[in-house]
């Protein structure tokens, strides 16, 4: 029976090989001028959960890491473009522990290094697979413009006096979650896998990033040092999190007194401290751990539907169970 130790293990021979592969083959034709930055973005300290759904999700259906891996490193690719451009909207001084591409290289080399992976990420996914060409490019290019779209909301968000939590979850499901579910899909199509059981993985990593995505908010807020990120760089940023619109949502006239006080305070511990008490008094890190289980649970409904055997189900669920273990 397969058990989590070796599930943990699986996926550090997964993600070393992922590692091998970005520091070998995976800039080939990239432009060399950029090599710098994007090599300081995409060896970055990270799980490569993404590229390891799309492994998984191929293996389930007969394909080898070997002949899914290209496939696998454009997911990453992709993300890691992405993360440099948020970074620099973000104005974030730290990604995953380390100096942030703006800040090494400047902002300029740091949009055009964003702006080469993207296509780049287009050649890795059809390198090898040319007779899935056309599925691969209609999950992957939905994805990316699902991904813009929520991009666009969450900066709109920030200037926006309400939003809601319908929202911002549609909000986190473009921006974030369609990405894992695009990486499970794309697993699937390799494996020749039929229409249904296509929907079904797309579904699994849909509801994961959900719960990743608010399990992200919930470390901004409570996390600590080996969260990879400032603590509390969200709500420096007055970003409408899963955390603060509930607390706006609950709160009462005086709480909301003090939370407006708060988006324009400068002290920068004060502040975190000040939202992390409002927090702490709302309830709101139950709300967001409930949701997340409730997010987890569908996750779950949906990989046992799907057509993989057994041992791949399990395999798939307690990745999801690791992804969402961040807390400890």
């Amino acid at each position: 029976m397969t058990t989590a130790t070796t599930i943990k293990q699986d996926l550090e021979i997964q993600r070393k090989a992922i590692i091998q592969y970005l520091e070998t083959d995976a800039l080939e034709g990239f432009p060399s001028n950029l090599s710098d930055s994007t090599y300081h973005i995409m060896t970055l300290e990270g799980k490569r959960l993404r590229p390891i759904m799309v492994l998984m999700a191929a293996q389930g259906f007969g394909v080898s890491t070997e002949d899914a891996m290209s496939a696998a490193i454009a997911i990453e690719v992709f993300h890691n473009f992405t993360l440099v451009h948020d970074d620099i909207m973000d104005k974030a001084l730290v990604r995953r522990g380390t100096i942030t591409v703006h800040e090494k290289y400047g902002v300029d080399k740091a949009i055009v290094t964003g702006d080469a992976m993207l296509p780049h990420s287009v050649g890795l996914l059809i390198k090898g697979n040319e007779e899935k060409s056309t599925e691969l490019l209609k999950s992957f290019l939905k994805m990316a413009q699902e991904v813009m779209e929520g991009q666009q909301y969450d900066m709109e968000f920030e200037t926006q006096e309400t939003v809601t939590v319908e929202e911002y979850m549609n909000m986190i499901r473009l921006k974030t979650s369609v990405l894992f579910g695009c990486a499970c899909e794309i697993g699937a199509i390799l494996g020749n896998a039929s229409v249904e059981d296509q929907q079904k993985l797309y579904d699994f990593g849909l509801y994961t990033g959900l719960a990743f995505q608010i399990m992200d908010d919930y470390l901004d807020t409570f996390g600590d040092d080996t969260f990879g990120k400032r603590i509390g760089g969200d709500i420096l940023l007055n970003k409408k999190t899963f955390l603060l619109i509930n607390a706006m949502q609950n709160a009462d006239a005086e709480q909301q007194a003090r939370i407006a006080a708060l988006f324009n305070e400068k002290d920068e511990e004060a502040k975190i401290s000040g939202f992390q008490a409002i927090f702490k008094e709302i309830g709101v890190a139950k709300i967001a751990l409930d949701k997340m289980e409730e997010l987890h649970d569908k996750s779950v409904e949906a990989i046992m539907s799907s057509g993989l055997s057994e041992d791949d189900k399990r395999k798939m669920i307690e990745l999801g169970e690791i992804m969402l273990s961040r807390t400890t």
